[in-house]
């Protein structure tokens, strides 16, 4: 067999040849492997000489399946002989015109992951992200847990904001009722902003039996075309005034409704969660700004076939979430007036970004050395909630359990690297850096602390690629995504 190999910037190119002693070869196989599939008259099935079986199904009766063959064998051959090239997928093959003395030549065009050319990802100047707990905060969060935990009463007294008033109600314009304006028993907070500008605020000071009129006027970009713009009276009868009635912050209190004893156990254990929190959340957006950083300063061309395995991946990601809710990806997308087509397309910059970061993770590992061991595996293993989630992802996505661990301690030692490694120092940005950013510009201190997100490179993070297969000319772009 001869062979020719070429190695652009994101594809090997092999061009295979086979002569004619070497082609028969492959037709013979071709034969062995499928005779007893054809039933020729006067010979028992899979007893049939080739010839036999030619003649009476056709010359070519064999030729798909030796060129599959064919096609794999080589595909295994030279991905044997270059063990540096780092492929995506399935070659793309065409045919090529056989030279003289050969039976059968073809091209192999294999898609290769993109080399990155790092730029600078240490010794970075960053913002500064820090995320405190103050008293503030521990306050707000127990004041939350008692408003959770409160209840409404009945009031003998004017409504105020923050109360709840039981009423029922008639909606007209121009003194003729309209559909949808009517109700009976319906509880309003009043405050909530829930109802039409203007109608809250009108039943503040109303009491139980109170009968009141209360002009609004709708607004001009109302849902219902009817009513845009229009002067409307609502007639209300006020059935109830309910406040909300707080408990009080005791060790009652918190044994009854926290995992708790006393407010000093419950009190350090929130300020505990908070911090954790506020932890997690600094982690994760510095980790973020540094990947940005870094990403901006590396080169790496990421091919459109590896682009559009990506999105195929995000979108198969939002078919699953959305399955959990019942919903279908077409559906959710028509409700909001877009298309699986136009998502991809949305999706494009993002998904060649993606990989973008993960080609760029893994050549920081390789160039720092960051390892992971057999023994922090096994340690990682030993939860069983651990192990159990790994489990079902390495079913729901091929691979080992262990190699899951591996890539999850391995992405989480290369966050604790970028973190380390770089510096959160910067109180305020380049002129030019805050003119450019100032649509989107964010806070890089905070004083409230909210749960934490996931950060984008986490999102990223390369999981254990899947085994390389042998190749066939009929495979899709899309089965080869990870």
């Amino acid at each position: 067999m001869k062979s020719t190999f070429e190695k652009k910037e994101t594809e090997a190119v092999f061009k295979i040849a086979l002569n004619n002693e070497e082609w028969e070869k492959e037709l013979n196989v071709a034969y062995e492997r499928n005779k007893k599939r054809y039933k020729v008259p006067g010979f028992r099935p899979g007893h049939a000489p080739r010839r036999f079986i030619e003649r009476h199904y056709g010359a070519g009766v064999f030729f798909d399946a030796a060129v599959d063959n064919c096609i794999n064998n080589a595909y295994i051959e030279k991905l044997a002989e270059h063990p540096e090239l780092e492929t995506f997928g399935s070659p793309d093959v065409s045919f090529d015109k056989p030279e003289e003395g050969d039976a059968f030549a073809f091209t192999m065009t294999v898609t290769l992951y993109p080399e990155v050319k790092l730029g600078a990802y240490k010794g970075i100047k960053l913002p500064k992200i820090e995320y405190n707990v103050s008293d503030a905060d521990l306050t707000a969060r127990i004041d939350a847990d008692l408003h959770h935990a409160s209840r409404l009463v009945k009031v003998e007294r004017e409504a105020k904001d923050g109360d709840v008033t039981v009423i029922d109600y008639v909606g007209t314009v121009d003194g003729v009722e309209f559909e949808g304006g009517k109700a009976e028993g319906y509880e309003l907070k009043l405050g909530s902003n829930t109802f039409i500008p203007g109608f809250e605020a009108g039943l503040v000071g109303v009491k139980e039996g109170e009968d009141r009129d209360v002009k609004v006027k709708f607004p001009d970009e109302y849902h219902a075309e009817e009513l845009k713009g229009k002067d409307a009276v609502f007639h209300v009868t006020v059935k109830e005034v309910k406040a909300e009635e707080v408990p009080e912050l005791n060790d009652e209190f918190v044994k009854d409704h926290t995992k708790y004893e006393t407010v000093d156990e419950y009190k350090a254990g929130l300020k505990a969660d908070l911090e954790k929190a506020a932890a997690e959340r600094q982690r994760s957006e510095r980790i973020d700004a540094a990947m940005k950083e870094i990403c901006d300063a590396s080169e790496c061309n990421v091919p459109d076939k590896i682009t559009r395995a990506e999105v195929d991946r995000m979108y198969r990601e939002m078919e699953h979430n959305l399955s959990h809710y019942g919903i279908s990806a077409e559906d959710y997308l028509k409700y909001n007036n877009s298309s699986p087509a136009q998502f991809r397309a949305e999706r494009k910059d993002a998904a060649a970004r993606n990989v973008k970061m993960r080609q760029i993770m893994r050549a920081i590992i390789d160039a720092e050395k960051i390892e992971v061991s057999d023994a922090e595996i096994s340690a990682k293993l030993a939860d069983e909630n651990v192990r159990h989630s790994l489990e079902h992802e390495a079913h729901a996505h091929g691979g080992s359990v262990e190699e899951f661990a591996k890539s999850d301690i391995l992405t989480e030692k290369f966050f604790d690297f970028i973190v380390a490694n770089n510096e959160y120092t910067l109180d305020v940005k380049p002129e030019e850096e805050k003119a450019a950013d100032k649509p989107a510009e964010k806070k890089t201190t905070a004083k409230k602390t909210t749960a934490a997100k996931t950060s984008t490179a986490q999102k990223t993070a390369a999981k254990p690629a899947a085994a390389k297969k042998p190749a066939t000319k009929k495979t899709s772009t899309e089965k080869d995504a990870e």
